[in-house]
């Protein structure tokens, strides 16, 4: 009877249901390759109703990895296949197995956890990158990627699956840098359909994000005085550093600065609010080279902004950075001075915020 219906019982107690030779792995082993290609069959688990995801009451004292499938019309209501994990019961993956598909991937919004990397130290981190339009579909794991520009770091994709809608991918970020953060490590990225190139960097925004600083200048600082000569940690953004030079006391310099090790290319206009003037400067190419002085722009229109808080002087710049090829970022970046009577110093505000 039991070869009527296909079933081989091995020695070794294994059963066999339409083979005659199961895996030596396996103590059921259910083979269908034999039926016609129009009326293969599937295997049907026990169905049953549980009460709860703790519920031992159904399936008196469920063993260990019993799989069973929920019909969802007990008190559990999550349908479908799940298992007895000791303690509750679990869902199997119950993902779609459409093929996978994006609308864009967003390189220009690439970001990179632990935030800086460090010169011949070894950099173990992950990369993310937004995309847009994902169906739910999984995707397999990727080759390493290595980086250009700043060279030495691999990107590696991870196994996952998209979100429906907008989600992000994860990559790990592995390797050795052969230079220090803000200097950019470039990865040329395909996935599925999309192509294009990411820039990490750990000096990254994200749009709509603000970095602030409130810092002091004494009034004795000599002319010329870089405010970045007093802190170590003023805002970098991309490479660029937000500072100020002294003027004397009724004056000081806006300036940014490249402290990247590669030319930088940027874009910006700035309006002074107290003396209704502005400065537009186009594609200006910020170098390494310190003689002559090519690695900041002076961004107020005569290189002055007031001190002082009767003038209640608020300078805003808003800067382009060319990031990569066909990859830019917008800043805004403003500067707002204050003077206290009696006091022997100014105190400077200042913010970035990425507008796009």
């Amino acid at each position: 009877m039991l070869m009527q219906l296909g079933f081989i019982a091995s020695i070794s107690a294994q059963v066999g249901v339409g083979t005659n030779s199961p895996n030596s792995s396996a103590i059921l082993d259910v083979d269908v390759s034999s039926l016609p290609a129009n009326g293969k069959k599937g295997f049907l688990g026990p169905r049953v109703a549980l009460s709860s995801n703790t519920d031992q009451s159904t399936i008196p004292s469920p063993a260990t990895g019993l799989l069973v499938y929920n019909l969802g019309t007990g008190g559990l209501s999550t349908e479908g296949y799940l298992y007895w994990n000791g303690s509750e019961w679990r869902k199997l993956n119950n993902g779609t197995t459409v093929d996978p598909s994006i609308t864009s991937l967003e390189c220009g919004e690439a970001q990179m956890s632990p935030a800086a990397f460090t010169a011949g130290e070894a950099y173990n981190g992950v990369m993310t990158v937004p995309y847009t339009g994902g169906n739910g579909g999984s995707y397999s794991s990727g080759t390493g990627i290595a980086s250009t520009g700043n060279t030495g770091l691999t990107a590696t994709l991870q196994a996952g699956d998209l979100s429906f809608g907008n989600g992000e991918l994860v990559y790990t970020l592995t390797g050795t840098p052969a230079q220090s953060s803000p200097n950019a490590a470039n990865f040329a990225l395909s996935f599925l359909t999309e192509s294009c190139s990411a820039a990490v960097s750990g000096d990254v925004l994200g749009i709509g994000e603000t970095v602030t600083k409130v810092v002091t200048m004494p009034n004795s600082a000599a002319a010329g005085t870089l405010l970045s000569s007093l802190y170590s940690d003023l805002p970098v953004i991309d490479g660029l550093r937000m500072d100020l030079a002294m003027v004397n006391n009724s004056f000081y310099d806006p300036r940014i600065y490249n402290v990247s090790d590669s030319e930088q290319q940027v874009s910006y206009q700035t309006f002074a609010t107290q003396v209704n003037e502005n400065e537009t400067n186009l594609n200006v190419t910020l170098t390494t080279s310190t003689t002559p002085a090519t690695t900041f722009v002076q961004v107020d229109a005569n290189n002055i902004t007031f001190w002082t808080t009767s003038q209640a002087e608020v300078l805003t710049t808003n800067l382009q950075v060319k990031v990569t090829d066909g990859v830019w970022r917008w800043y805004e970046f403003k500067w707002w001075a204050m003077e206290i009577t009696g006091s022997n110093e100014k105190t400077i505000f200042m913010s970035v915020v990425r507008k796009a």
